[in-house]
């Protein structure tokens, strides 16, 4: 991404497309760990983070559709190679919060389990910090071809798309459309940014307004996140245009609500892990090359398939968490989703 925006040709488009693909899939383990670590799968909080998650897999489609338009393949499998846990977010994205608007980790990592449920959402508001919140804290300096928040990151996404509109033909007969994520093909430029846009509200908001919609049901990725961390429901003044996390109690408030999962070590336990581990592995893995074949084939029913490994991956997962298996060096094992032979 280090390259001039003067420089954002179709080339840059296209590799910046591929990075947003790795960006949505590294969202998707962190998130999904916190999720099946919860005892009660059907508690608002436990419903909150699944439909973010849902979301997530949405944004994941759109930024797939986006790069198959530009006429490149998205590499699903092979791109799941550059990330790693503990580690960065793809995409040059280094999320820099103001400290003073809630308290954040300046050598900031993606990591795949948790000290404390806090801590967990913490580190998902992290992600998902917005471009313009609510209310506005003051802006950190930057390196040159960084990207303070995934919002900025599309901004410059988009910027390209209409920079390089006209010099290429939209393709579309291997994108992937799926009503119940809100997938849509892109085949213009309007469509394309519908897709960013859509991908932004929901990960963060607009502009100093935390919901995804104007009728003010759905709170973005950030705030609804939030709402875990500080355990209370966000409240915003649409006249005085800011907000606080201050009303009726939400999330989980005692660790008998949580299944502990330890954060997962650099490239994995190794060898010794339980066979529960490796069962994750696979379905996991399998999940990345349906995916893969989905939109490299237009195959839909690819993506099914893929949802079926995911539902397997999720019994598989909650069953290792509710064993509570002993690391040798302490700790308690979780899903680690990692590549493996299937």
């Amino acid at each position: 991404m280090r390259q001039p925006v003067t420089e954002h040709d179709l080339d840059w488009l296209q590799k910046a497309l591929q990075a947003a693909v790795e960006l949505e899939l590294a969202t998707l383990p962190p998130y999904l760990c916190g999720q099946w670590a919860l005892k009660d799968q059907g508690s608002v909080t436990a419903r909150l983070i699944k439909k973010i998650t849902l979301d997530e897999m949405g944004h994941l489609g759109l930024a797939c559709n986006l790069l198959s338009s530009t006429g490149k393949q998205p590499q699903i499998l092979d791109g799941y190679d550059v990330i790693q846990y503990p580690g960065i977010l793809p995409g040059g994205v280094r999320p820099r919060v103001d400290p003073d608007f809630f308290p954040t980790d300046p050598n900031f990592g993606v990591v795949l389990g948790f000290s404390n449920f806090s801590s967990f959402a913490k580190m998902c508001m992290q992600i998902e910090y917005p471009e313009d919140p609510v209310p506005r804290p003051k802006l950190l300096a930057l390196e040159e071809e960084t990207f303070p928040t995934i919002g900025e990151f599309y901004d410059a996404v988009l910027k390209a798309f209409q920079t390089n509109d006209g010099t290429f033909t939209y393709h579309n007969e291997k994108q992937i459309e799926n009503i119940s994520t809100n997938v849509f093909k892109i085949d213009v430029l309007t469509k394309a940014t519908e897709a960013i846009g859509r991908i932004q509200k929901e990960g963060e908001g607009s502009s100093r307004f935390p919901f995804v919609d104007a009728g003010e049901t759905r709170l973005a990725h950030f705030y609804s996140f939030g709402q875990i961390y500080f355990g209370k429901k966000y409240v915003f003044d649409k006249v005085k245009q800011t907000g606080a996390w201050t009303g009726d109690p939400v999330g989980p408030t005692t660790s008998h609500e949580v299944f502990p999962m330890t954060p997962v070590p650099l490239r994995g336990y190794g060898m010794g892990a339980p066979s529960e581990v490796a069962d994750c592995d696979k379905s996991f893995t399998q999940m990345l090359e349906q995916l893969d074949q989905a939109w490299a084939n237009g195959d839909p029913s690819a993506l099914d398939d893929a949802r079926d490994s995911m539902a397997t991956l999720k019994l598989q997962a909650i069953d290792l968490l509710k064993k509570q298996i002993t690391r040798p060096e302490g700790g308690i094992y979780g899903p680690q989703f990692k590549k493996t032979v299937v």
